[in-house]
């Protein structure tokens, strides 16, 4: 008797874990063999020796000293945790408006919608540091800083009787605010692949109902959008946290250019840890809100 074939779901589950498969083995010899070696590191004392290097086990001391002992990590970390609190809604309302824009039908968009996305072609590898060794070249020390900020505006704010915390908050989007629109070109393409795919059949039966574009905006495309919306808030936070330019990643990498390996370790461990639950919680919560629409 002649065996049946693979039924149509069998095919589906296979056909997504061939396609899933090369990120698994990416993931397995790229990401945990090193995070394995890492959380080992940071529970051992490293000593260099001649021709190898002797591992003994000093239990969580190294941690107690990146809290205790280190009087740089904790500001670098608190300051990581802030600039993301501020950056992730910067650039999602940004990113959306400008997808929502690009969207639309006008003479010239694929030429706009290349140059949102160059920046993310720009900022990486050699061709970022070429950008920031041209920029540092043709400005002096003090320009370069103090090139996209807005120092008149914080006596504004202050006049207002506004809080120090806000108005720190305040000024660190405005200052980093070309940064932040340099950040958005891979959040803008997720929208925008997200927008393509809403049925227009649903803007017409709101236009009949005489709905109008703002209604429109909220009864149907941020509906629809919503789980772009949670990609692009997980992306943003890990991509905010793993920034080159972040204090802590400074401040690891420092530490193990010094072969202080043990330190840096344990360092990197608290790090990961709390981005993971922090990205896990995001992503449950915004779960529990998302729309999920199927025709």
């Amino acid at each position: 008797m002649k065996r049946p074939g693979l039924t149509y779901e069998r095919r589906k589950a296979l056909t997504g874990f061939l396609f899933t498969l090369p990120f698994v083995i990416g993931a397995i010899t790229f990401f945990l063999r090193p995070f394995i070696n890492t959380l080992l590191y940071s529970f051992s004392t490293l000593e260099f020796q001649e021709n190898s290097v002797k591992m003994s086990m000093a239990g969580f001391q190294n941690y107690i000293d990146a809290f205790v002992g280190n009087s740089e990590f904790l500001p670098a970390f608190l300051n990581a945790l802030t600039d993301m609190l501020y950056e992730v809604p910067f650039i999602l309302v940004f990113s959306l408006g400008i997808a929502v824009v690009l969207s639309s039908d006008f003479h010239g968009r694929t030429f706009f919608r290349a140059a949102f996305f160059l920046p993310v072609i720009i900022s990486s590898g050699q061709v970022a540091a070429a950008v920031e060794g041209s920029a540092t070249a043709a400005l002096s020390g003090d320009q370069s800083v103090m090139m996209f900020q807005a120092l008149s505006m914080e006596p504004m704010l202050i006049s207002l009787g506004m809080s120090e915390g806000l108005i720190s908050t305040i000024m660190g989007v405005v200052n980093n605010i070309f940064e932040l629109t340099w950040k958005s070109g891979v959040q803008i393409l997720v929208f925008i692949a997200g927008l393509k795919g809403i049925p227009g059949y649903l803007y017409e039966v709101t236009e009949l109902e005489g709905a109008n574009k703002w209604e429109t905006f909220w009864l149907v495309t941020f509906r629809m959008i919503s789980p772009m919306i949670i990609v692009n808030v997980v992306y943003t936070v890990v991509d905010s946290f793993s920034d080159a330019g972040n204090p802590v990643m400074k401040h690891i990498s420092k530490l193990t250019q010094n072969l202080d390996i043990e330190l840096g370790s344990a360092m990197a461990s608290i790090y990961f840890i709390t981005v993971f639950i922090i990205v896990a919680f995001v992503f449950w919560l915004l779960s529990r809100k998302t729309f999920s629409y199927s025709e």
